[in-house]
C-alpha cells in the first residue's frame, strides 16, 4: 500500500515538474512581433486580422503584453493588455475604438474567445499554472518527437467557470520545455477543442511558438496565429503596459 502510494505521489509530483518547467521556460526581457489571426471556417472565405505585439518583463519577472490592432478597419485601434501578476489572478483590459474605453476582464469573462476566434482570453494569457492539478499519463512518441502526456485537471469549480476547461490533455517535447499539442475538455468532460503547434524556433537562444492552430473539433472552425518580423530584446516604452495608454 505505502509503494502505491508513493508512486502516486512519484507521478504526480513528475508531472507537475513537467509543467512548472514549460511554464517558466526561458524568455526575452521583451519583444516585438507582427501578428497574424487567421478565422478559417469550414465553408466560406477565411478573414485575416492583423495586430502588432509587444511584451515586456519587469524587475520581479513578471510578464505584460500588449496587442494592437492594425487590420481591417472595423478592429484597426482595438487594443488587448495583459500584466502577469504571480501573487494574485493577472490583469486583462481591452479597449475598443467604438466604446472609446478600456473594459477590465473579469474571472468570469476569460474564458470569452479573443476577437471572434477559437482562442479563448484565457488562452491568450497563457493560463495560471495554480489553476491546475498534474497527472502524467504515459510517456510516447508524437509525429516522430518524444513526449510526456500531462493531464491537467481544474481544481475546483471556479476555475472551470473561469476558463471553461475541465481538464487539458497536453503533450510536452521532452527535449525542450515545450507543449506541442493540447485537447481542451469542457465542464461535462467532452472534448471540444485542440490548439496545436504547427511551428516553433529558437530565437536567440529561446523557444518559442510562432504558429499554432486552435480549432472547435464540434464545428470544424479553426483559427491560426502566425508571428514574423520577431525582434528580442529591444527597448519598448513603458507606457505600453499601463491601462491608461489604452485610451
Amino acid at each position: 500500500m505505502t509503494k502505491i502510494i508513493l508512486s502516486v505521489f512519484l507521478i504526480t509530483q513528475n508531472a507537475k515538474d513537467i509543467m512548472l518547467k514549460v511554464h517558466n521556460r526561458p524568455t526575452w526581457k521583451s519583444m516585438k512581433a507582427k501578428l497574424e489571426l487567421k478565422l478559417i471556417p469550414v465553408k466560406g472565405r477565411e478573414k485575416i486580422h492583423k495586430m502588432e505585439s509587444y511584451s515586456m518583463k519587469n524587475e520581479e519577472d513578471e510578464t505584460s503584453m500588449l496587442i494592437k490592432f492594425v487590420y481591417p478597419g472595423d478592429v484597426k485601434g482595438t487594443k488587448f493588455l495583459l500584466i502577469e501578476n504571480k501573487e494574485r489572478e493577472d490583469d486583462i483590459w481591452i479597449y475598443l475604438p467604438a466604446l472609446r474605453k478600456a473594459k477590465k476582464i473579469i474571472a468570469s469573462e476569460k474564458r470569452g474567445a479573443f476577437m471572434g476566434s477559437d482562442f479563448s482570453n484565457y488562452d491568450i494569457g497563457g493560463g495560471e499554472f495554480e489553476d491546475w492539478d498534474y497527472k502524467l499519463l504515459e510517456e510516447k512518441e508524437y509525429e516522430g518527437k518524444e513526449v510526456y502526456i500531462v493531464e491537467c485537471s481544474a481544481k475546483s469549480r471556479d476555475i472551470i467557470k473561469k476558463t471553461g476547461y475541465s481538464k487539458i490533455i497536453k503533450y510536452v517535447l521532452k527535449s525542450i520545455p515545450l507543449t506541442l499539442y493540447s485537447e481542451y475538455y469542457d465542464k461535462s468532460g467532452n472534448l471540444f477543442k485542440t490548439i496545436k503547434i504547427d511551428k516553433y524556433e529558437n530565437i536567440e537562444g529561446v523557444w518559442f511558438e510562432t504558429e499554432m492552430t486552435a480549432e472547435n473539433v464540434k464545428t470544424g472552425h479553426k483559427s491560426k496565429f502566425v508571428f514574423t518580423e520577431i525582434e528580442a530584446n529591444v527597448k519598448l516604452p513603458e507606457k505600453y503596459f499601463s491601462p491608461s495608454y489604452l485610451k
